[in-house]
């Protein structure tokens, strides 16, 4: 549910601009401002649960969520959806990471292999079927459907997680408020800057950001390297797996983020297809992330996590490239091979650097952990799209000449290139890193 809403509304800018009677651009502040909430508000949500404890937090981040799909639905105006998608959003940011906390301090490391498979999943099929959810859904109920239908799975949620959720931490710790503002400037410019440097109406504006971001991510790094109780606890970094798994598991989440925004794009301007054609063809991916599901636990009790997360990163490059060279009278039967092919390399990299990234913490730092790993893997995403925007716009830009295509087929490229260094961090990781959860 929060993953579906973080892109299920691009689909419906332009209804939506029509209802409001504002130009459809201007839709895109509701969809930024959720992003924003949900990557600004995590560090806060840790501290939440740590304070009151998981279970409390988790409840009321989702009767939040439900309560602001209500608003969202509601909407009369581009300012109180905007407002309500903030709501969202900060409730999201509690929502999904809380929920992954309970999973992990409940979990023995020798179960963290299947436990990590059924988490890794929701992430890697929103994207992909956002699209064609989010357009059915406009289509033929209309826009403010993509939110009702959040209420009575909230609502569902909600009693099912007051029956099985259990009471997770709960220690006494002062709020860094320093931190938490640093923190949230730093997450805030960086989304902001992500999204805006791509509009080339923005790219000044953008820029200023991101040298925002910077600054105020170096003084946050500072602070709570220096802070007695600071909101991000570093030290976990030290644990060879857990930093490699955030810098490179990082780089190839953005490599995967970037597939369901380039690929329907190359299908809808470059080959002429339908927006509905294109959808229902990225399903293929959707089809390799779940048939593949049921052997990624065994794949990862047979093999060492960091040779499977370093295959796994070459066949996704492959698949990209293979996309680039795609070409409009390529048969269709030839695209969902390479769909499907790159849906399953997505789902097994995935589970094996979201499992080797907690593999090495110990239970105590698990909290902490679970915050850091959810910060990068949100700005990861933000980071992913901003570049492949930005390499579509430059070669548009430098080459106005050059087929549709063009583009798109650069940026793949460019998307290959980061999945293969995104292997350089696990390389260097000694023999046998992780096999505590194999097992």
């Amino acid at each position: 549910m929060e993953n579906l809403d973080a892109t299920i509304l691009a689909t419906a800018t332009a209804s939506i601009g029509r209802g409001f009677g504002v130009p459809a651009a201007e839709v895109g502040i509701a969809i930024t401002a959720y992003l924003v909430a949900v990557a600004a508000f995590i560090p806060l949500g840790a501290w939440l649960a740590d304070r009151w404890g998981a279970r409390p937090v988790f409840l009321a981040a989702v009767a939040v969520f439900t309560l602001s799909s209500v608003a969202c639905a509601l909407s009369p105006d581009l300012l109180s959806l905007t407002l309500a998608r903030l709501a969202q959003g900060f409730a999201g940011s509690m929502m999904v990471p809380i929920g992954r906390l309970v999973v992990l301090a409940e979990t023995r490391k020798s179960d963290l292999v299947r436990a990590i498979a059924y988490l890794t999943w929701p992430a890697l099929v929103a994207p992909v079927v956002a699209p064609l959810v989010g357009g059915l859904l406009t289509q033929y109920a209309g826009w403010r459907w993509i939110f009702a239908v959040n209420v009575p799975i909230g609502l569902l949620l909600l009693v099912v997680a007051w029956r099985v959720v259990p009471a997770v931490g709960r220690r006494r710790r002062a709020l860094d408020v320093p931190g938490l503002v640093l923190s949230a400037v730093a997450i805030a410019t960086l989304v902001l800057g992500f999204d805006t440097v791509t509009d080339p109406r923005g790219a000044g504006r953008g820029l200023v950001l991101l040298l925002l971001a910077a600054a105020s991510g170096a003084a946050t790094w500072w602070w709570l390297r220096r802070a007695e109780h600071p909101l991000l606890d570093l030290t976990t970094l030290r644990v060879a797996t857990f930093r490699v798994s955030n810098g490179s598991g990082s780089v190839y989440r953005a490599a995967v983020s970037s597939a369901p925004f380039l690929v329907p794009l190359l299908l809808q301007d470059g080959f002429g297809w339908s927006p509905v054609d294109a959808g229902l063809m990225l399903l293929w991916v959707f089809v390799g992330n779940l048939g593949v599901k049921p052997l990624t636990t065994p794949l990862m009790r047979r093999f060492p996590l960091v040779p499977i997360a370093v295959v796994s990163a070459v066949v996704l490059a492959a698949t990209f490239a293979a996309s680039a060279a795609l070409q409009p009278e390529t048969p269709r039967v030839l695209v969902a091979g390479v769909l499907l092919l790159s849906g399953v390399a997505r789902s097994v990299g995935f589970t094996a650097y979201n499992t080797l990234q907690f593999a090495d913490v110990p239970g105590p730092s698990m909290s902490p952990a679970n915050a850091l790993a959810a910060v990068s893997a949100q700005l990861a995403v933000g980071l992913g799209v901003a570049v492949a925007a930005l390499v579509v716009r430059a070669v548009q830009e430098f080459q106005p000449a050059a087929a549709a295509p063009t583009g798109y087929r650069v940026a793949l490229v460019v998307m290959a290139v980061l999945a293969l260094l995104s292997t350089v961090g696990g390389l260097r990781l000694p023999r046998g890193a992780g096999d505590v959860v194999r097992g």
